[in-house]
Order: C-alpha cells, then structure tokens, then sequence
C-alpha cells in the first residue's frame, strides 16, 4: 500500500493567528499559576472497542488544549502531539511561531 503525503494546511488567517497567540499566553500563565486553567472537564470515548476507547480532558480557561490519553495537542496546531514535558519547550514555542509569523511546525523535535 502507497501512502501519500498529507496535503499542506493554506497559510494561517489573522484569526488563527490571533488564537495562537492567546493560546501560547493562557498556557504560560498556566504553567506559571496552574489555578488559571479554569475547571477541569473529562470525557471517555469508547469508539465501537475497547481498544480504541480514549481519555479526553479540556480546561475551561485553555480553549482548543486537549489531553488524550496522556498526549497534548492544540486545536491551532493539527495533527501534532506532546508531551507533558514539550508543552513549555515545544508546543508554546510552536504557538508563538505560528502567532508571530505564520509558521506550522514541520519537523517532530521530540519522540515520533
């Protein structure tokens, strides 16, 4: 079976840009002041088998950070994931990219 590259996401809208940047700011406070992510929301999906059942939690201050089982993602950064650890190192540094100059993450620096 042949895999084809993914298509390109189309440059960043001043919209996406501006989220990016609120998001990067919510999560440092965050970090900072961990009483700042808002209340916690958690939700267990179970897609037709237990084995592909996941763990989701949301922060009502954090809008688009999600934890799926284990894993971090950002609504502004699509198909990436990190760790607890690369949050500060990685994923808010890729926010601020995308903010300030319209750049998507293109190389995993962390584990793949």
């Amino acid at each position: 079976m042949t895999r084809r590259a993914s298509k390109p996401l189309p440059p960043p809208t001043d919209q996406e840009r501006a989220i990016a940047a609120s998001a990067a700011r919510a999560l440092r406070s965050a970090i900072a002041d961990p009483s700042t992510m808002g209340k916690r929301s958690v939700v267990h999906i179970d897609l037709a088998r237990p084995r592909r059942s996941e763990w989701q939690d949301t922060w009502s201050n954090l809008p688009g950070f999600l934890r799926v089982n284990g894993r971090y993602r950002h609504a502004s950064l699509p198909g990436w994931e990190y760790r607890r650890d690369e949050i500060r190192s990685e994923m808010i540094p890729d926010l601020e990219a995308l903010a300030e100059r319209g750049e998507r993450p293109t190389v995993a620096t962390g584990w793949a």
